[in-house]
């Protein structure tokens, strides 16, 4: 069996990735390898006994967003050592693989808090490097491929100098500079020539990278992945749908909370579960204040068995995501539980919701087309039962965890 050093800016759940990340450890580990990980110290990270090889994080143990940290001297050095290419972080993972000799090498977030320089130190110890995408950063100075709330792919198709031109990094001149500056330097240095694979979730996002030059050889796509053989799936409900993630603006999920303007049902409640690190909550607070909806309820960020409740009992969910979603957790987690989904039809949303099967699609940003679909769902219990068995199925059946081990397996191991 395999030594598997997992590379990931956090150790701990703040969003899909990381329960990804934790859900391929417990895979891996229950196939015999053994997973030794490689992070940020934070306050927040799981319990590890190789915590002493991680890395310190860029503006303290507490700190998670970058709208957190104290712009002080250090931090603003650190910053810029991450985000092009940190020595401390290579050296730190050298001694990792000099003292726990990993065959292997899987990379999932480390542009910013980490660094590329992962990539080399891994390459410099004579290990295949594997590098899992979550989002566009390789292509997009934003990840996201958003301007303004609008799809942009300038940046795919043109020069990176359109993302300082429109402030697109964090709304700053500075900020933006800084991320093109930094791409610009990784390409110079093909830091990312080294990895042997690179896994993306969608077919959609592996797409774009061949779009963008990648060696379409070196791009595969394999698709996340749930046990729903851990999930008793639930064909009954109480009358509220569910948004379920970040509420961070590409999210969209504005556009659910207004479609609640319109629905035919008055009784019907979106129920919106999750947090936001972008300020996005306030304008959410203040959409549902001014057009008085009282059938929209904010529950936070929920876990664990509450978090289970509350899928269980939806009668959908909506994912009315305004970016290229990379395929989000969520949809398997209600495919799972046997709940359809309405979801934005762009990206690789339809690659997973098929139309008039296991839920809907809608036009992406339109909250009357949302509300008409949310309509022709709730009003037909029927067929909120059958796309969720589909939905069950399909989970059961593409995504899940023996099917994404045998096809990374091959790349990885």
């Amino acid at each position: 069996m395999s030594k598997i050093l997992l590379v990931n800016y956090r150790y701990f759940v703040s969003g899909g990735p990381e329960k990804y990340m934790f859900n391929i450890k417990n895979v891996f580990e229950q196939k015999g390898h053994k997973v030794i990980p490689f992070s940020v110290k934070n306050n927040k990270n799981v319990e590890t006994e190789y915590k002493k090889y991680f890395v310190k994080p860029i503006g303290g143990e507490n700190v998670v967003y970058f709208n957190e940290y104290k712009k002080t001297p250090q931090t603003v050095l650190t910053m810029l050592s991450r985000s092009f290419y940190s020595p401390e972080v290579k050296r730190a993972l050298e001694y990792e693989i000099d003292m726990e000799k990993p065959d292997t090498v899987y990379i999932l977030h480390h542009v910013n808090k980490l660094s590329p320089s992962v990539i080399r130190a891994a390459k410099n110890s004579g290990k295949k490097v594997v590098v899992r995408l979550s989002d566009f950063f390789l292509m997009c100075p934003r990840f996201d491929f958003l301007r303004n709330g609008d799809i942009c792919e300038n940046c795919l198709k043109g020069s990176l100098i359109s993302a300082v031109q429109h402030n697109c990094v964090q709304n700053s001149k500075a900020a933006s500079l800084i991320r093109v500056m930094s791409m610009k330097f990784h390409r110079l240095i093909k830091i990312y020539d080294l990895v042997d694979y690179f896994v993306t979730p969608s077919s959609f996002l592996r797409s774009k990278l061949i779009e963008f030059g990648f060696d379409e050889k070196k791009v595969i796509h394999i698709p996340t992945f749930i046990d729903s053989s851990k999930i008793e799936a639930k064909y009954t409900h109480d009358n509220y749908i569910l948004y379920l993630g970040r509420l961070n603006k590409e999210k969209g999920v504005e556009y659910a909370i207004k479609a609640m303007k319109y629905v035919d049902d008055r009784t019907l409640v979106l129920k919106v579960a999750g947090q936001a690190s972008d300020g996005e909550l306030e304008n959410i607070k203040k959409i549902i204040v001014t057009n008085n909806l009282h059938n929209v309820k904010l529950l936070g960020f929920k876990t664990g068995e509450e978090l289970e409740t509350l899928i269980n009992n939806a009668k959908f969910i909506v994912v009315p995501s305004i970016w290229y979603d990379n395929m989000p957790n969520v949809l398997l987690e209600a495919f799972a539980h046997g709940k359809p989904a309405i979801a934005s039809n762009f990206g690789s949303l339809p690659e997973v919701v098929e139309d008039g099967v296991n839920g809907l699609l809608f036009e992406p940003k339109n909250e009357l087309d949302l509300a008409q679909k949310i309509d022709l769902l709730n009003s037909n219990n029927q067929l909120i039962q059958e796309y969720g068995r589909n939905a069950r199925s399909k989970a059961e059946k593409y995504y899940n965890s023996e099917l994404h081990y045998e096809k990374l397996s091959r790349i990885l191991l």
